[in-house]
């Protein structure tokens, strides 16, 4: 909890009395975003009070998928206004937040998550369901870096670094993945942890690799990902069994027209080797291929924040998307006809053009968007969930709660150790609130008959 900060103006003659603000903050995993905006949106409708909150996105409908939000209000329980503030920017670099809160981040800055602050000074006031809502598109202006009370994570803390840190927690619900096939391989219906930890390894492979036909051999499948900021990141390495801190190979879209891929490239050291960027002291290499492309009527995207340093391995190949909403986006391209840079930019076949598919591993809320863009959802080490319009069917659920299905975690909600009386009542409610409205996110702890041993581990009959 934060000290107490005068509100003025007209909220403050709306919002109950007394006139001062308890101020939590909420970072971490982008997995159980929907669910936590939805739960805390349910805490201040409680109250039958007024309310209001602003996010990052265009429309109040679309809210919940807000990479921040910031809400204002009464909450049964606690004194006074209440402010919660929520950034998504993923597990690992939540814990990170939590346990050395002012280190330095994945993208250079600061390490505490950045989040929307909510002024008076805003103009948009339509009362809308009792609220007074403030839809700020395009947030980034109007943000500040705090300190975190909680965080979620979709991996638990013992394999993380920051395992000795004294954050506690529990799990609220089961965080459920999905293996997604690009638009451009989508004759890919299987993957195995083999074939998977083959891709990590290498980067790339012959997409008869998945498929058993020949015929394939002139198609690559390469591997995308996150970087190690996410725990989306940590749940695939554990599970293949390539460990969360081992260095991987994987490539990044950075450029794109249409609904096809133009290029892809083996992330560079920083996230970006392209001096339009503006990222002091890289340059391209002399003769840089990507130069010359980019000297064309293609535009090249890199981006600083797709670098890994969680685990001190900022090294090529290594990085990553920093959002799952990223990958879901590169996931329903079409992949014919695309160039391939290596890590320096360099064309990595020498030829132009070469047919290509993505696979990686994602949130079934991300890889709901992901599907409806085009991409296929593949069964995992020979396990498929049908998926029916985005949504786990009855046979999906029992996979997962009879242990068939083994590509989830439990996602885990940790709170600083010396929490306050007022934070603690916040963390409960929340906590409390999250299997209520887990929809796509996630599936109860009390419906599954398994559990598992930790992350990526065993699975454990429950008798």
């Amino acid at each position: 909890m934060k000290s107490p900060k005068f509100l003025t103006g007209l909220l403050a003659v709306a919002l109950a009395s007394p006139a001062f603000a308890l101020t939590f903050e909420i970072t971490g995993a982008t997995a159980f975003r929907a669910a936590t905006i939805t739960s805390v949106n349910a805490l201040y409708v409680a109250s039958g009070q007024p309310f209001r909150f602003s996010h990052n996105k265009s429309t109040e409908a679309d809210f919940i998928n807000a990479d921040v939000v910031t809400f204002e209000g009464t909450i049964t329980g606690l004194p006074g206004t209440t402010v919660v503030r929520i950034a998504a920017n993923g597990s690992i670099e939540g814990l990170r937040a939590m346990a050395q809160p002012g280190q330095t981040g994945i993208d250079g800055s600061n390490g505490d998550a950045a989040y929307l602050k909510l002024s008076t000074a805003q103009t948009e006031t339509a009362i809308v369901g009792g609220r007074n809502i403030e839809n700020v598109a395009n947030a980034s202006p109007n943000t500040e870096r705090a300190l975190a009370e909680m965080a979620f994570s979709d991996t638990d803390k013992a394999i993380s670094p920051y395992a000795s840190n004294d954050m506690v927690g529990s799990s609220p619900g089961v965080a459920v993945f999905g293996l997604v096939v690009s638009e451009g391989a989508n004759a890919i219906t299987n993957v195995t942890a083999a074939q998977y930890n083959s891709l990590l390894t290498n980067g790339y492979v012959k997409m008869s690799q998945f498929t058993g036909d020949s015929a394939d051999d002139s198609r690559l499948v390469f591997c995308t990902g996150r970087n190690d900021g996410s725990g989306t990141r940590s749940s695939y390495l554990t599970e293949m069994g390539f460990g969360a801190s081992n260095p991987v190979q994987q490539f990044l879209v950075v450029s794109q027209n249409g609904n096809q891929i133009k290029a892809i490239q083996n992330v560079p050291v920083n996230g970006t080797n392209d001096s339009n960027t503006g990222l002091a002291g890289v340059q391209l290499p002399a003769g840089s291929d990507i130069k010359a492309f980019d000297d064309g009527p293609e535009t090249i995207t890199q981006l600083t924040t797709s670098l890994s340093t969680v685990w001190g391995q900022n090294v090529a190949g290594n990085g990553g998307a920093f959002s799952g909403s990223v990958l879901r986006g590169h996931l329903a391209l079409d992949g014919d006809s695309v160039t391939v840079f290596d890590a320096d930019g360099f064309n990595l076949f020498g030829a132009p053009q070469t047919n290509i598919g993505l696979v990686s591993w994602i949130s079934l809320n991300d890889a709901k968007t992901a599907v409806a863009g085009g991409a296929t959802l593949a069964a995992f080490d020979g396990v498929s969930l049908t998926f029916t319009s985005g949504e786990l069917t009855a046979g999906d659920k029992n996979k997962i709660y009879n242990g068939q299905y083994t590509a989830w975690n439990f996602q885990q909600f940790y709170r600083r150790f010396t929490a306050d009386a007022d934070t603690l009542v916040l963390y409960n409610a929340i906590f409390n609130a999250i299997p209520n409205n887990l929809a796509t996110a996630g599936l109860r702890n009390s419906d599954m008959k398994i559990g598992r041993s930790g992350d990526g581990g065993v699975i454990n009959p429950v008798f």
